[in-house]
């Protein structure tokens, strides 16, 4: 991926952006806000729990994503915290409240998290 007209100097320098990303978008979210409490959530699930259960992704179109995430969250083997993550998304107001807190850190930051197929 080619971002500027300078030479990367160093391998993985896109990874460290994404990993930069993450910390500013958390950083800048409002702390009583519904998008940071569902990432504390999300943050108390065991890793090898759901990382157990993935497959890569075939397609990052919307629907095939949503296909992909709900086979992953539809497992009837759920701890309390993803429980609560998949409570979280099914609770309309949840899902507007966070992606308005989204759409306001990409209108302020000037740049958006986006899927790539790797």
């Amino acid at each position: 991926m080619k971002h500027s007209e300078f030479p990367v100097i160093y391998p993985e320098v896109d990874t460290i952006r994404q990993v930069q990303e993450l910390l500013i978008l958390a950083s800048a979210l409002r702390p009583d806000g519904e998008l940071a409490g569902a990432l504390r959530v999300a943050l108390d699930v065991p890793g090898h729990c759901v990382s157990s259960r993935m497959e890569p992704v075939t397609d990052i179109h919307p629907h095939t994503l949503k296909y992909w995430l709900e086979k992953l969250w539809m497992s009837g083997d759920l701890g309390p915290a993803e429980r609560r993550l998949v409570e979280f998304q099914n609770t309309s107001d949840n899902m507007v409240a966070a992606t308005r807190e989204l759409l306001d850190f990409e209108r302020d930051s000037g740049f958006r998290l986006v899927a790539e197929k790797v």
